[in-house]
């Protein structure tokens, strides 16, 4: 009797193997003018400094302080990256100016003329938004124009092919139709240069099949058979959430871009801006016909008052995000915005239940699995984490294969003189540098059979009524990231600019 070999699930390995240094090794101008300026005062101390003793001390003293600003850890982070984020914070807490915001969208009114209504501005830390609508097969999509990040944006609403449903020879086959999307928009002669996914997950009604039942009920069915019916429904749980997933394309504002926009706006005798938008549809017709491919279906394209209903539902999660009525892109933010405390974000709508605000606090991803993983190693994160209202945002900045080529280059040129270094001091071979030079290999392998450059960063957003159960949901979602070999960092002092990044606007990401 003979068995067929049972080939291994492939595994992924996103991180690096081992941290380049304590913090990281790339190191910022603003880090590197600090380092020098301490070495500068050390030096000027040393040769001004009369005394002995306080020239050695300032000799010595100013570089170790610059270097221990820069590089030892400090509450998760560096000192130099709190004293920014810190003194922002301050300023922005002493001004209730800038703390608390409030639209004044019914003082606004409408305009006479035309009857449209008068535009208002978005929150601080959206930016200058403007909105265009373009025509998306039968439907309309809306194109945001982010006139402060010089990028386009527009989304879609999609329905993931239930990767967990799946053998293992699916799952791997749909994680590579899914590369060949990536390769192509990478690769391609399209504008689009960065993907959002973002997931989002909302409780939803307990009640709602009881519901369905005493209005579609009949009620003169057997009394036996309804007592049946209700001992089956208690016997069976209630808690369930539905789960909404969204794509974002992204172009970046260029020379090639406004060239392009200019010609399909002089060919349809429209403004340079409708021919941003034009170009943006166009794009998206040609990433939805590949996400076909990879099996990927495409639910319905977000125009403005749809995509205004799903901004205003992550501001305030008791708003359906399927009602559209009433919704216009003045109605997307929230009526009322308070970022003075330091570990949440707190935001209210006249349409909310209670007069109690809704809190939010934003964590980015600081560290990705550094072990190997399967295809479903986000399961814990998703969809294993009830009754907590949570946004997952991953942007992907993506770049043409042969840059990434040069980049792998160029970091395992430097592995190979730090190995050959190490050799020649006779150092112990680290294994966590073993693998992590196995890891730019399989990457040098994987770009060369024509993959794209993918540069990833994930924040995740969670929503609760009071800051005691915003806290209980923060340790809940910190448990499940650990189980998901992920490891997060709170973005406190600065929760109203790290929120925008788990809206649609595909942002998050230094290009």
């Amino acid at each position: 009797m003979t068995t067929q070999p049972i080939s291994p699930r492939r595994t992924y390995l996103i991180g690096k193997a081992r941290p380049n240094a304590i913090v990281g090794k790339n190191r910022e101008t603003g880090e590197i003018a600090l380092i020098v300026a301490g070495a500068f005062l050390g030096m000027i101390s040393g040769l001004v400094v009369p005394v002995l003793m306080l020239r050695i001390i300032g000799l010595v003293g100013f570089p170790m302080l610059a270097f221990a600003a820069v590089y030892v850890p400090y509450r998760g982070r560096t000192f130099y990256r709190w004293f920014e984020i810190s003194r922002s914070f301050r300023r922005t807490a002493r001004n209730p100016a800038t703390a608390t915001w409030r639209t004044w969208a019914p003082e606004a009114g409408t305009r006479m003329s035309d009857g449209r209504e008068v535009e208002i501005g978005p929150p601080p830390g959206i930016g200058r938004v403007t909105w265009l609508s373009a025509p998306f097969g039968p439907d309309e999509i809306a194109v945001l124009l982010h006139v402060d990040r010089r990028t386009v944006t527009a989304a879609i609403e999609i329905e993931g092919p239930g990767v967990g449903l799946r053998d293992s020879e699916d799952q791997e086959a749909l994680v590579d139709r899914f590369g060949t999307l990536l390769k192509h928009v990478a690769n391609g002669d399209g504008f689009v240069t960065r993907l959002q996914i973002l997931a989002r997950t909302l409780p939803a009604d307990p009640d709602a099949h009881a519901k369905d039942v005493e209005r579609r009920g009949d009620p003169s069915s057997p009394h036996w058979l309804q007592d049946s019916y209700d001992q089956l429904l208690s016997m069976v749980s209630t808690s369930s959430e539905q789960h909404r997933a969204y794509l974002v394309a992204c172009m970046h504002y260029n020379r090639e871009l406004a060239a392009e926009a200019q010609a399909v706006a002089k060919a349809s005798r429209s403004s340079r801006d409708a021919g941003l938008a034009a170009v943006m549809a166009r794009e998206l017709t040609d990433i939805c016909a590949r996400l076909a491919e990879a099996d990927i279906r495409v639910r319905q394209p977000l125009g403005q008052a749809r995509l205004s209903s799903l901004v205003h539902s992550m501001y305030d999660p008791d708003h359906p995000i399927d009602h559209i009525q009433a919704m216009t892109r003045r109605n997307a933010w929230p009526a009322e915005l308070d970022a003075t405390h330091p570990q949440f974000l707190q935001a209210k709508t006249r349409e909310s239940v209670t007069r109690e605000p809704w809190c939010h606090a934003t964590a980015w991803i600081k560290e990705w699995p550094l072990t190997p993983v399967g295809v479903n190693f986000l399961a814990p994160l998703l969809v294993h984490t009830p009754d907590v209202i949570r946004t997952v945002a991953v942007t992907m900045d993506l770049e043409p294969t042969d840059v990434a080529i040069e980049r792998m280059l160029t970091e395992k040129t430097n592995d190979d003189a730090d190995a050959s270094r190490a050799a020649k001091m006779n150092k112990v071979v680290d294994p966590r540098d073993i693998a992590h030079t196995g890891r730019v290999d399989q990457r040098g392998e994987d770009l060369a059979s024509g993959a794209a450059g993918v540069n990833l960063v994930g924040y995740i957003t969670v929503s609760a009524r009071t800051p005691d159960s915003l806290a209980r949901d923060k340790r809940t979602i910190r448990a499940s990231a650990g189980k998901s070999y992920l490891k997060l960092e709170w973005c406190d002092r600065e929760h109203h600019r790290a929120f925008v990044n788990t809206l649609p606007f595909a942002t998050g990401i230094r290009r």
